[in-house]
């Protein structure tokens, strides 16, 4: 009896974290068009995340073509060096890969970054891994 109690349990508890997710997915689109976006008809929305070797999650990744936010969930300040490497990645996707993109800080903590231009899955798992390596290492 007890053995179906705990798979019961896990069972909601999966299901409650799958509908959190669900709806913070349904927060930013609609935040998206409180903000004056317009949907594209036929396009795939996303959400990914980045999060640190312990597991905790540093970001959110909302994927809607062609566009990436990246929302900082974690306190994040950026030292010098991480930040030149931050700006070279996106230049180097602004110059390959036409992307246009906005990062947004708070006082010294990062808390965004918006790109534009995204177009296909192969520019987005680029963007994707190398903004991951750069915030996991400086979120230690």
């Amino acid at each position: 009896m007890e053995s179906n109690t705990d798979e019961l349990k896990k069972f909601l508890e999966n299901k409650i974290s799958s509908l959190k997710k669900e709806l913070e997915y349904y927060e930013y689109l609609l935040s998206l068009l409180e903000s004056g976006f317009s949907p594209v008809k036929g396009n795939k929305g996303s959400i990914d995340y980045i999060k640190s070797r312990k597991g905790e999650i540093i970001a959110e990744i909302y994927y809607t073509p062609p566009y990436m936010k990246i929302i900082v969930k974690k306190k994040l300040t950026m030292s010098k060096a991480y930040m030149n490497a931050l700006s070279k990645i996106l230049e180097d996707s602004k110059n390959s890969d036409n992307i246009e993109y906005n990062i947004i800080f708070d006082k010294d903590d990062l808390k965004e970054i918006s790109l534009n231009n995204i177009k296909d899955d192969l520019c987005y798992n680029k963007v994707k891994f190398a903004l991951q390596a750069i915030l996991e290492r400086a979120s230690v």
